[in-house]
């Protein structure tokens, strides 16, 4: 149907010019190949943005009419279509060709409004979308199926497509929580999203039945402290400083001077009011989303760590997909990766100045004083001599 509209609008368009040379074309010719044109577009919206190729792979000598006037302007169909529905047009079309429709299911601890929930919700819906219902994702937000490990548990069984953590077990993968491991969210975004993630998941489903398709942007860490104005490490020596029950956030806040004290998230707002903890780290979506302004006045923008959701996917299924869905989900979740990283910076934006309203003061501290402090605490946690090669191959990546 595309195609015959396009045809018929060139068709008409070179008709014109025929009938008319350089005089001016009749309302009623006008009329007609506006006509044909608004169907097309009608069409286009119809079907979705994967039937562009056709047009993105012409050009057409199109009229135009200017004061009465008929000039000849040669339009790339490409440009024309990208001006008008975006960048999402340049997918092919989808056929679904030998691709079974999957109802499947997803999780993740995170809460409705948290960036990596958002980010997942969105995903599901682009893909049931693109793949004209092929697939079809139901996301479950705020730990509904189960703790990570047990999603992750549900992954490897296959009883759940998909979970979103920041873990995962796999060493490689574990390694980007490491104190400033990325110069900034570029140099993230490209092992992210490039070769070196592929190749490491690649293995990670060999060893484990899951494959790690992706990561999002979940942003960089901040510490926030109840009372002290925190701006290098010395400020922060003997401080009681929250940390989740891992050995990277343990060694990374000894070697700044703190005392690490395991303490549950959903208990940490009552130790900061009570003065069980002086301080803590984590992303400043999730201080936000717990109200946290109101028991630590003072955020410290330490960026110290990048905190990636990785998406954890059923190995089985992921090679049960045909070549052209895993192309369709693979492209789908990199534009949704592209969104998660501007999304994050604009929130990140939004949450600091929300703290200031509510009172709290941002503190720049000296951050290289902080990159200076934790520059060996990767020594301590790497232990094998691969682990060393990808620790010197993600800060070697330009």
């Amino acid at each position: 149907m595309l195609r015959e509209l396009v045809d018929e609008t060139r068709r008409r368009s070179i008709e014109s010019q025929r009938r008319c040379g350089d005089a001016a074309v009749s309302e009623d010719s006008r009329s007609l190949t506006a006509d044909c044109l608004r169907r097309v577009f009608c069409e286009i919206a119809r079907q979705g943005t994967y039937m562009c190729q056709y047009l993105i792979s012409r050009g057409y000598a199109m009229r135009k009419a200017i004061g009465g006037c008929v000039r000849t302007i040669s339009i790339s169909v490409s440009i024309f279509i990208l001006l008008s529905f975006g960048a999402a047009c340049l997918a092919t079309a989808y056929t679904g060709e030998g691709q079974k429709t999957l109802i499947l299911k997803s999780g993740s601890e995170g809460p409705m409004n948290e960036l990596g929930t958002q980010g997942a919700m969105r995903f599901a819906e682009l893909m049931k979308q693109r793949t004209n219902g092929k697939i079809q994702i139901t996301h479950y937000p705020d730990s509904q199926l189960g703790k990570w490990q047990q999603m992750l548990e549900s992954v490897k069984a296959g009883s759940l497509a998909i979970v979103y953590t920041p873990a995962g077990g796999s060493e490689d993968f574990y390694m980007m929580l490491y104190p400033y491991i990325f110069r900034d969210s570029d140099h993230a975004a490209k092992v992210l999203q490039g070769p070196i993630r592929e190749e490491w998941a690649k293995k990670h489903m060999e060893k484990t039945g899951i494959y790690i398709f992706g990561g999002l942007n979940a942003g960089f860490q901040h510490c926030v402290f109840a009372k002290a104005q925190v701006r290098t490490p010395a400020d922060m020596k003997g401080m009681k400083f929250r940390v989740p029950q891992d050995r990277v956030f343990v060694e990374t806040f000894q070697a700044l001077g703190a005392r690490p004290t395991p303490i549950a998230l959903g208990e940490l707002y009552l130790a900061l009011r009570q003065g069980v903890a002086d301080g803590a780290a984590g992303l400043l979506d999730v201080f936000v989303n717990f109200n946290m302004y109101d028991v630590a006045k003072y955020l410290v923008l330490t960026k110290h760590m990048f905190q990636p959701l990785w998406a954890h996917m059923n190995g089985e299924l992921w090679q049960s997909l045909t070549p052209e869905t895993r192309t369709v989900w693979l492209d789908t979740w990199k534009e949704v990766a592209a969104w998660a990283d501007k999304e994050g910076r604009d929130r990140e934006l939004k949450n600091i100045a929300l703290w200031k309203s509510k009172g709290g003061v941002v503190i720049e501290p000296d951050v290289n004083a902080f990159r200076e402090a934790t520059k060996d605490v990767w020594k301590k946690l790497v232990t094998k001599p691969e682990e060393r090669e990808a620790y010197e191959k993600i800060r070697a990546l330009q």
